[in-house]
């Protein structure tokens, strides 16, 4: 089941909520206030990598190429 931002109309206050199908028009109540009228967000996806940043690139001695030569 997918999981949904929404943020209550009444109360202003963000909540999220489990969806069962993305065809369902029954909009959740809010936990704050108990109001349905509920806006969908944006939701943005996260994940966490597991290899870390690579390495800033190593200076080449040509001023202006890196910004920490003279």
């Amino acid at each position: 089941m997918p999981l949904y931002e929404y943020t209550c109309s009444k109360c202003r206050k963000p909540s999220e909520h489990l969806v069962r199908s993305s065809s369902e028009t029954k909009l959740p109540e809010c936990p704050h206030c108990g109001s349905h009228r509920m806006k969908k967000e944006l939701s943005v996806f996260a994940a966490a990598g597991s290899e870390p940043d690579p390495a800033p690139p190593s200076c080449s001695g040509n001023p202006g190429n890196c910004g920490r030569c003279g």
